[in-house]
């Protein structure tokens, strides 16, 4: 099922621990948690994205869905976790991984098939030969999973998910100052072939909203471009999140924004910020000039210090 305009969807990495350079809620009780996402899909969020890495918020999800009625309840997104890191030496050990781990989730989540499966490690994609994506596609046959594709960090990591057939979806790290998928039409290659594009990292893991003087040591080269996005939200009037947020839900083939949330308003302003009209040309086309050349080791996490 492709969806036609962006939708939002609720990251839980957060429900399973601390996720994010400017996250500070600590130790939420399985009620806070809970509460959290009956009130995130009472409101009519239809997806949540998951995976067995964000601590135990697949069991979460599964126990508080689980007498959830089947036309209401929501698409999840979860992934396989590395294979290639394991090293394991045969392929029927390596099947045996990925049958288990699609199993594990499908018991942890309480449902019958995954709505959809990503490769949490995109190097599994070509990985021996890409046997990985074959297990997969046998499960998505057996109907274990409805659809598969890849969680990708590098445009390099498009080039190959554009070389594989039978892929449906994707999820990419894009946002105002990470406009690489924007520069070398991937995005737009990823769009017209039909693929659901899933964007991640709309604030940046929060850095696009700490305040310049709070930046730890290691990324102090990201105060510069953080001080311009903060002149420009006075110029225009419009909120860092606000800019941050509608510029990347306006993207033409977006499908859905995964941002996560620790607390219900949180929830709430992201609705509300749904539901804004779009950023006038002038302003979309000034953020696009302005936070064109970023360095990578700003819009990188892996890359942080």
């Amino acid at each position: 099922m492709m969806i036609n305009k962006a939708s939002l969807v609720l990251g839980t990495a957060q429900l399973g621990g601390n996720y994010g350079i400017a996250n500070t809620a600590v130790n939420r009780s399985v009620q806070q948690r809970n509460g959290l996402l009956q009130y995130a899909l009472s409101s009519g969020i239809g997806y949540l994205d998951t995976a067995p890495g964000y601590g135990d918020s697949e069991s979460i999800i599964g126990d508080c869905l689980e007498h959830t009625e089947p036309q209401s309840r929501p698409q999840i997104v979860t992934k396989l976790p590395s294979v290639q890191r394991l090293g394991l030496l045969t392929e029927e050990a390596r099947r045996r991984f990925v049958t288990s781990s699609v199993h594990a989730s499908l018991n942890r989540l309480k449902c019958s098939a995954l709505d959809v499966c990503l490769l949490h490690d995109p190097l599994d994609m070509t990985y021996q030969g890409g046997e990985i994506l074959r297990m997969l596609q046998e499960l998505k046959q057996q109907q274990w999973i409805r659809r598969i594709g890849v969680s990708v960090y590098d445009t390099e990591d498009v080039t190959n998910f554009l070389s594989v057939e039978g892929l449906d979806s994707i999820q990419i790290p894009l946002n105002v100052l990470d406009q690489r998928w924007l520069a070398n039409g991937v995005l737009e290659q990823l769009a017209r072939r039909g693929t659901e594009i899933f964007v991640r990292s709309v604030y940046l893991q929060g850095l696009l909203l700490m305040a310049p003087e709070q930046l730890p040591a290691g990324l102090k080269q990201a105060e510069q471009p953080l001080l311009r996005l903060i002149r420009y939200s006075k110029e225009t009037g419009i909120a860092v999140k606000e800019l941050c947020f509608l510029y990347v839900r306006d993207l033409p083939g977006i499908s859905g924004l995964v941002i996560g949330c620790e607390t219900v308003e949180q929830v709430q302003e992201n609705l509300r910020m749904m539901a804004l009209p779009p950023l006038n040309r002038a302003v979309r086309q000034t953020l696009g000039e302005s936070f064109a050349d970023i360095p990578v080791e700003i819009i990188d996490p892996r890359r942080w210090k």
